[in-house]
């Protein structure tokens, strides 16, 4: 649960911060390559719980094609869990893959489409949004050497280099997880097969939502067929 609740929160924050348009930067950088070294661990529910892993960052056209992918372990009362998780922007349209399914869940981000086609400047928006939710710039930080704006949004802390993400802190429910980049070159030349995804069917949202909900509703209990008293004999 808590490493969904923070993918969530991390791309939150990373579409918040960031444009999806081609026509906009998301980055200042043309293209980079980051390596980032995964960590956490606390007590939910009185289990102790610790995690470790490895991601990478590969972005170019300013960061208006981009994929990102993971691997953590979790280990919970001695039972150890794999986790492997890929998302891709492609100019626009947001693309999660489901290893366990097979499936790939796609959603195009119109309203951020449309203040790229404005020609807003996305940046101050995204800082704008960030604020709005309860966000705030907390301080400044380096990382690797490049100074950051660490900014703050429901209890997780995010430092940005030029827009691009090399820390990450959260605390969900106790449980602590930190993302922290190790290696990172930037404006470099990256190879297309980087950014290839698994030859996996695409849905939509949309139809993750619905599937979902069809799966809720077989696995309810079905309420008890109502028998009516019996007669009295006469």
């Amino acid at each position: 649960m808590y490493k969904m609740t923070f993918r969530v929160l991390a791309l939150l924050a990373m579409i918040l911060m960031t444009s999806l348009q081609a026509e906009a930067k998301r980055y200042e950088l043309k293209s980079g390559i980051v390596e980032y070294k995964i960590s956490g661990g606390g007590s939910m529910m009185g289990f102790a719980t610790k995690s470790e892993g490895s991601g990478k960052l590969y972005f170019t056209d300013y960061g208006n094609l981009e994929l990102r992918e993971q691997t953590e372990k979790q280990t919970t009362m001695g039972r150890t869990t794999t986790t492997h998780s890929l998302s891709k922007i492609d100019h626009g349209t947001l693309y999660i893959v489901e290893n366990d399914e097979k499936v790939i869940y796609k959603k195009d981000i119109e309203s951020l489409k449309k203040m790229g086609k404005e020609g807003k400047d996305l940046t101050a928006m995204g800082k704008k949004m960030m604020q709005e939710m309860g966000g705030k710039k907390v301080g400044t930080g380096k990382v690797l050497g490049y100074p950051c704006e660490i900014w703050e949004l429901m209890g997780s802390k995010i430092w940005l280099y030029k827009g691009i993400p090399l820390k990450s802190e959260a605390n969900v429910m106790g449980i602590k997880h930190t993302e922290v980049a190790t290696k990172a070159k930037f404006n470099v030349t990256i190879p297309k097969e980087k950014f290839k995804l698994p030859d996996y069917p695409v849905k939509t949202f949309n139809q993750m939502i619905q599937q979902q909900m069809q799966d809720a509703q077989k696995s309810s209990p079905k309420p008890a067929a109502h028998t009516p008293p019996a007669q009295p004999q006469v």
